[in-house]
């Protein structure tokens, strides 16, 4: 398994990917294109062999950062590739100088909550109707 900085040319691997997810931000090959060409934006893939199994994906701005997408085909689930993800992503945050990272997660999306709280974060607050009727966590942590 190898994780690396995603590239313009996965975009449409990336979409299939969020696609299969039950909480899907739809996104879109269009989407994940768009993002890849954001200055600000850190997308890293996981890959196994040729095949793009998993990504994370951040912008940030001078010492803050946000996480807006993050997913794992559901054949590679509980492998340890999301955590690998986030340490890369991290990792790379930190060395851009960032020094704290929030993210808003859907309230009924227990099984990334805990990923999320696994990884260090806390529920700093609740969004209403983020997602239209649902709500959303606003989650943090600290670099």
């Amino acid at each position: 398994m190898e994780f690396l900085p995603a590239v313009f040319a996965q975009a449409e691997e990336l979409a299939r990917i969020e696609a299969r997810q039950p909480f899907a931000a739809g996104w879109g090959e269009d989407g994940f294109a768009g993002e890849l060409k954001q200055p600000c934006a850190v997308i890293w893939a996981a890959r196994d062999g040729q095949k793009t199994v998993g990504f994370i994906c951040a912008r940030y701005a001078a010492d803050e950062a946000e996480i807006l997408n993050a997913a794992v085909d559901p054949a590679f689930t509980r492998r340890g590739v999301a955590t690998a993800l986030m340490a890369q992503l991290l990792a790379a945050l930190a060395a851009r100088g960032v020094k704290r990272i929030t993210l808003e997660v859907h309230a009924q999306n227990f099984p990334a909550q805990a990923w999320y709280r696994r990884a260090g974060f806390t529920v700093l607050g609740r969004r209403k109707q983020f997602y239209g009727s649902a709500d959303a966590l606003l989650m943090g942590k600290m670099l």
